[in-house]
Formats: C-alpha cells, structure tokens, sequence
C-alpha cells in the first residue's frame, strides 16, 4: 500500500450518512402507530436537514452517518421502532454551509434536537454507529429529559492517539496471516495518482471499501451496497476528527444517567474492543454486548442475535 494514500484517506477516516428530501412548512404530528414512510426536511441556521421516516413503534433517531447504518439493519427492527433517519453537516456540501472550522459537539447536538423539536417528538431512542456513537450519547447528555434510550454499535469511549494506537496494536497482534494478506492484496494496485482521479467523497468510499479486512469479520465482504449514494464532505470529516472528537473521553463532563446499548465486535479492528475494559463503569446504566463473529457491524453481521438483545434490553427498562 502506497503510505501517502494511506495517509491522505487516514485523514478523513471511517463511516457513515445520508439522504431525503420534500419541504416542510409546519411541524409534523407523527403517528408512532403506524408503519410511516415519509420523507421531508427540517431548516436549521439556514442549513436544510433532510431526514425520511419508516417503520412503527418508538421513535429512533438515527444521527451523524446514518445512512450506512440504518441500511445495516433489519426490517424487524422496523416493527418495533420508528427510524427517522436525519442528515448531518457531514453529508452535507460545504457551499451549503457557513465556517465548518466553526463546528463543535455543541453544534452537532443542537441540530438533532433542532430536529427533534420540528417533528414533535419525545421519549427518543437516539441511535449512532461508530464515531457517531459518541454524538449520541453526548445528545443524552445534554437532553436527558427527550431520551429514553441510546443505542451504540461499533463506538470508542475515547478517541485520539491512545485510540489509534490501539487500532494498529490489535491489527499486528491479532489480525491472521489471511486477513493481512487480503488486506495488502487489496492495496497492491492502488496509486496516489488513482485516488487523485476520484472525488474526495468517492476516495473515501473507495478507501472504505479497501479497508474492509480491517472493519469486517469477513475480509472479503463487499460493504458496496451499504455505501451507495452516500456523499461525505471530507472538509468536515476533517473538522470532526481533528478537532471536534481530537481528545474525546466520556468520562468528561457530567454522568449520563440514560440507559446505553453497546454493540461490539471481537473482528472490529477499527474500534478494539478491549478499549472499554476499564471504561464501561463510566456509563452507570451501560449494557455492554460482544459480537464474536462481528467486525464493525453486528447489526449487520450477527443481525438475528443483535435484534434478539437490542429488543429483549428494551423490553426489560
């Protein structure tokens, strides 16, 4: 693998968004009852936030990359929940933006509630995948009184050096002879000057596609699919990972009381999970889930068992 790629599409690191669309004028009144596929958009600081909605139950908010993980997951969740499935300023076009340099954790929690707001809901269950996790649970924090639930799939506790670090000291020590192999494979025809064809968006799909060995239980599986009509705005991934998530730890900031739903995959060298060994008394009301036949998607790769807890674990508060 040629480093300068690795480095350049490193910069801009992991997953996943969305799509929507339809103008909204008034609040919408949703009924949870009924099996909804609607779609419209919120306008937040004069950005558009468009979100779409399907399934019944309680309402689950799906946050930052949500596209990728909504299409993760199955249609028997959808008998129980509500997905509303939101755009984030990661999917978003800078030319549609003001001062990305100007975006906090603050920012990004007050447009889900922003959204939340518009469409008259309460008693949430807030949903992130991997970085997106941690906005999540940092929305529970700030807005405990609107959030009955978080749920978390592929989540660090923590991000930064120590986390990356780790990443790279799983992959060497744990990581098989085959997986490696298939990893390098991957890699061996890829140029700098190939990559500089694509648009940053696309390189960054192309990239994730590359480091499958690493984010999948399966080395070989095409995540393809999952990824389609996804744009990612590689100006604020820089602006998430460098600055916003940089030096994250949960233990910052005050307890978050509101019971949380991990999902973990023992494949997962993205996220390894023995991050949260000494961090899961962190979140008093924490379930903590290892996937063994999981990489960063157990609601995906183990997805009969991962419905089987999330369910049993709501049913249970």
């Amino acid at each position: 693998m040629n480093q300068h790629v690795r480095t350049f599409l490193c910069s801009v690191f992991i997953m996943l968004l969305l799509t929507g669309c339809a103008k909204k004028e008034d609040k919408t009144v949703i009924d949870e009852t009924k099996p909804e596929k609607t779609s419209g958009s919120v306008t937040v600081d004069g950005i558009e936030f468009h979100y779409y909605i399907e399934g019944a139950g309680k309402p689950l908010l799906v946050v930052g990359d949500a596209l990728p993980p909504a299409r993760a997951t199955s249609d028997e969740l959808r008998k129980h929940f509500m997905f509303v499935i939101m755009d984030s300023r990661m999917n978003i076009p800078s030319e549609r933006q003001t001062a990305i340099e100007n975006i906090t954790m603050e920012t990004l929690v007050d447009d889900i509630e922003a959204v939340r707001t518009e469409l008259n809901l309460d008693d949430v269950c807030v949903l992130g995948h991997s970085i997106n996790g941690i906005l999540a649970l940092e929305y529970a924090r700030k807005y405990p009184e609107h959030v009955s639930f978080v749920i978390m799939h592929g989540t660090p506790p923590y991000w930064g050096d120590r986390a990356i670090n780790a990443q790279n000291e799983y992959w060497e020590a744990e990581a098989s002879h085959e997986r490696k192999e298939i990893y390098k494979q991957n890699w061996e025809d890829v140029t700098e000057d190939s990559m500089s064809k694509l648009d940053p968006s696309e390189a960054m799909i192309q990239w994730y596609i590359l480091e499958t060995p690493r984010a999948w239980h399966d080395p070989t599986y095409d995540c393809s699919w999952i990824l389609k009509d996804v744009y990612w705005n590689t100006e604020f991934w820089d602006q998430l990972f460098d600055v916003i998530m940089v030096d994250y730890d949960l233990a910052r900031g005050g307890t978050v009381e509101t019971p949380v739903f991990l999902a973990i995959g023992k494949s997962d060298y993205v996220v390894p999970y023995y991050l949260w060994d000494d961090e899961r008394e962190k979140l008093p009301n924490l379930s903590y889930n290892l996937f063994e036949k999981s990489g960063h998607y157990p609601m995906l790769e183990e997805q009969e068992l991962f419905d089987k807890k999330l369910i049993e674990w709501i049913s249970s508060h």
